[in-house]
């Protein structure tokens, strides 16, 4: 995926959301995507699976897989 491109992704309640893309890492074997609302600075942590061909985004909430994410995603933009 390239930056701000828009994806679209299911909430909790099942409701399609758009969202734009910001960044993508790897950590401990997993593949997560950072995005956010279009016109926002808010932003979540998406775990990528592979489901019937398909990739699919889970949000990660905020626990501590999120804190770890974080903490990656921070140390990748120290390094640029």
């Amino acid at each position: 995926m390239k930056n701000n491109e828009v994806f679209t992704v299911l909430d909790q309640n099942g409701v399609k959301v758009d969202l734009e893309f910001i960044d993508a890492l790897k950590l401990d074997g997993n593949e997560y995507v950072i995005a956010g609302p279009k016109e926002s600075d808010e932003a979540c942590a998406y775990k990528s699976i592979v489901k019937n061909g398909e990739i699919e985004y889970k949000c990660i909430g905020q626990g501590e897989e999120f804190k770890r994410v974080l903490q990656k995603y921070n140390e990748n933009l120290e390094r640029s």
